[in-house]
């Protein structure tokens, strides 16, 4: 008989064990799934900033390569003596915001170049520009080479009527071939509606 009771003792004590763990159980699982989607969202977070990482050094190469073809043409052309890079501007679409298909700059735009302007006249050496004209990959590839030719003197216009003489100016059309970035979304295409100005000593 006492020893029926203390079984009984026993089974009731393993049956409470056995339903705390199930309470425990189904109260942590809730905070275990939140930690697991924490956990893959910081991951995913990571892969993002590593693809952008990435992306940047793939620009920074394929604004450097332009600047290297640009110093290569004014030696070519006898402006420089020797390429002497001062500074690169990349003015993108969002900053000169380009309509779509057009090449008329923006008050915003002037105002960025009249910047620009500022600057040469301080430093007040005698440089000479390359004004490189970008576009996305919509339209044929012969619009997009006018396309981005037009932009890259309505920069060069601008210039010269705030200061910089003409014969130190030259304008070139990359078109579509030189995306800084895919043109599958949005954004990238921004990014390759573009104009980027070369300043060479």
């Amino acid at each position: 008989m006492r020893t029926s009771g203390i079984l009984v003792a026993l089974g009731a004590l393993a049956l409470a064990g056995c339903a705390t763990k199930e309470y425990v159980n189904e109260a942590v699982a809730p905070v275990r799934a939140d930690v697991q989607g924490l956990q893959q969202r910081a991951q995913a977070q990571d892969d993002g900033l590593k693809a952008l990482d990435g992306r940047l050094m793939g620009q920074g190469e394929r604004i450097k390569a332009l600047e290297l073809e640009a110093q290569a043409r004014a030696a070519a052309a006898g402006k420089i003596k020797q390429p002497g890079f001062l500074m690169s501007t990349v003015l993108t679409d969002d900053r000169f915001k380009f309509k779509l298909g057009h090449a008329q700059l923006s008050p915003e735009a002037g105002t960025q170049l009249d910047q620009l302007v500022a600057q040469l006249k301080a430093d007040n050496q005698p440089v000479v520009l390359e004004i490189q004209g970008h576009t996305d990959s919509s339209g044929s590839s012969a619009y997009n080479q006018r396309l981005g030719l037009e932009r890259a003197e309505a920069v060069r216009q601008h210039l010269a009527r705030a200061g910089v003489p003409l014969h130190r100016m030259a304008t070139i059309s990359y078109g579509e071939t030189a995306p800084m970035t895919d043109n599958r979304s949005a954004e990238g295409r921004s990014l390759n509606r573009r104009v980027q100005v070369v300043v060479m000593r």
